[in-house]
């Protein structure tokens, strides 16, 4: 071909790539809007440092948050981590709030508001705050709720009534160290829920020595603390089984910490997103005990073979392949793991445009949804400045067919414009429209939850699993949709975002498919359960056969 020939066909193909992005982002104008509801539906929570401003990397790693159902009625309630005044950590001119912050659990009162039944759910504990997990860890029908703590941990036992237990101790879950992020999975399939529990860093107050811009000592300014792994007795206590676990590692950072499926065998693996150093991803054997495989896989650094400060990972299945990817947001560009499916992972946040979203932030969570309902995973992610309270936007990015993600955040409405100092996030149909809603913690501020208005314009269904040989909640199932041509794979997870929990029930955003062909369920017993034509725009629930 003569060179003149082929110079116009390589620039025709360049203009188009260019040009593709723009022509896919001009026919998305009539997307959903995110509007601010948090005031109108009755949640006049303030979270609070427990000091005037940020004066040290406690304060800045909190806080999360969790939509979860804890009263039976089948809509989401919300459960709010706060910070508190902590001697020796908190700068002295905090302590006018000694005593008096506390978490807070808001219940859904079915009509678009929720009210504050802290007190008498005796759930407002006063800890420095960090993360939030839920689960019917005893299979008795109800939420518990893991709260994750600057020392020491608190674990609520759900008494089906409307109250719960301060039952930590019972449990055998005190430690005194740094807990942050946390995750419940079924390790070793008994059908009782495990809870992996990350913790951060051995904190000196009187360590001082620090560049002044920064403010505060980082991350490598301490020594880190190993994670725990307590194992589920079945009888409502836990065991401590880190180092028989082989996930035993002294000098690790953890941020957040999420559990899925890597490698499709059945058994749930361990992501530990670590601060300023290696990330983990703890392969399960299937034999009780794991494999650290991050540097095997390619997860353990960023795209230039660096240590990122890693804040939490997402799973999801990006690109359809039917294999779970991670997505970790971090103080650079963020990094997107694509799962091969040959045992290892590529690092793709350039190529699928999330770098170029994600540089000029510091991000900290990430919630992979269909937010339009167009069948893909979009990606909400918060941001906001790690030493100051200083606001960042927010931001959503559309999935272009597994292809590439593409910034939408300015045209979500004008609520979604505003800047704050978020950390945790969370998404769930709190008003039960069948579009997933956010909700958000941000430092020294009120939380905003997000209504989606109008991405229930398509078709969706969510599905509500019910384990019976399996545990209960059914974490560790993994569900595939088919409508026509296309598979959907979806997990049942715990943790989701960074320090977080989102919606317990699966979400599926179907288009314009108006019957969905085929939902197959592997459950974590390792049966199979399939269901066939089923109408779309309603909530299922599946229990689990005992054939």
């Amino acid at each position: 071909m003569h060179n003149k020939y082929r110079c116009r066909i390589n620039f025709i193909v360049g203009f188009l790539i260019v040009l593709s992005p723009i022509l896919w982002l001009h026919a998305q104008e009539n997307l959903p809007k995110l509007v601010d509801v948090t005031r109108q539906a009755g949640i006049n929570f303030v979270h609070n440092l427990g000091d005037n401003e940020m004066s040290n990397l406690i304060e800045s790693n909190a806080a999360g948050c969790a939509f979860f159902d804890y009263d039976g009625d089948r809509d989401l309630d919300i459960y709010l981590v706060n910070g508190a005044y902590i001697k020796g950590i908190s700068h002295i001119r905090g302590r006018k709030n000694k005593g008096k912050l506390s978490n807070a659990l808001y219940r859904n009162n079915g009509n678009g508001t929720f009210t504050d039944v802290t007190t008498e759910a005796g759930v407002g504990h006063k800890g420095m705050g960090m993360g939030v997990v839920t689960a019917d860890y005893d299979n008795d029908g109800d939420q518990d709720i893991f709260v994750s703590n600057w020392g020491p941990n608190v674990f609520y036992r759900n008494n089906g009534d409307g109250t719960f237990t301060d039952f930590t101790k019972k449990a055998g879950l005190e430690n005194d160290l740094c807990g942050i992020g946390s995750t419940f999975l079924d390790y070793d399939q008994d059908g009782y829920l495990d809870l992996y529990v990350g913790n951060y860093i051995k904190y000196d107050p009187d360590y001082q020595y620090f560049y002044a811009a920064n403010k505060f000592p980082g991350p490598l300014s301490y020594q880190g603390q190993p994670d725990i792994l307590y194992h589920n007795n079945g009888d409502g206590t836990f065991t401590d089984v880190t180092r028989q676990a082989g996930v035993y590692n002294p000098e690790g950072r953890a941020m957040g910490v999420t559990s899925c499926d890597i490698d499709n065998d059945g058994y749930w693996d361990i992501f530990v997103a670590n601060d300023a150093m290696l990330n983990y991803l703890y392969r399960n054997n299937g034999d009780g005990t794991f494999t650290n495989v991050a540097l095997q896989t390619a997860t353990a650094f960023g795209q230039n073979g660096e240590a990122t400060s890693s804040m939490s990972g997402e799973f999801g299945d990006i690109n359809q392949d039917g294999f779970v990817d991670i997505i970790v947001p971090d103080m650079a560009y963020g990094c997107i793991y694509m799962n091969t499916g040959a045992g290892y992972f590529e690092e793709m946040s350039a190529s699928m445009g999330l770098a170029a979203a994600c540089g000029q932030y510091t991000s900290w969570s990430a919630n992979f949804f269909d937010f339009d309902h167009d069948g893909y995973g979009d990606l909400f992610i918060t941001n906001g400045h790690p030493q100051r309270l200083i606001g960042q936007e927010n931001l959503l990015l559309l999935n272009k067919s597994g292809s590439r993600f593409i910034n939408v955040s300015s045209k979500l409405g004008p609520d979604f414009q505003d800047k704050f100092v978020s950390r945790g996030s969370a998404a769930g149909d709190f008003d039960d429209d069948g579009d997933l809603d956010l909700l958000v913690v941000n430092l020294n501020d009120r939380p905003r939850l997000l209504r989606n208005d109008g991405g229930n314009k398509k078709n969706w269904i969510m599905i509500h699993l019910i384990g019976t040989k399996s545990n209960r909640d059914a974490i560790g199932s993994r569900i595939r949709l088919t409508t026509g041509n296309k598979t959907q794979t979806r997990w049942r997870m715990s943790s989701s975002g960074y320090l977080s929990q989102s919606d317990y029930r699966v979400h599926f955003g179907l288009g314009d498919n108006t019957r969905v062909d085929k939902i197959e369920i592997r459950w974590p017993s390792g049966k199979n359960q399939t269901l066939k034509n089923i109408k779309v725009n309603q909530v299922i629930t599946v229990k689990e056969p005992t054939f």
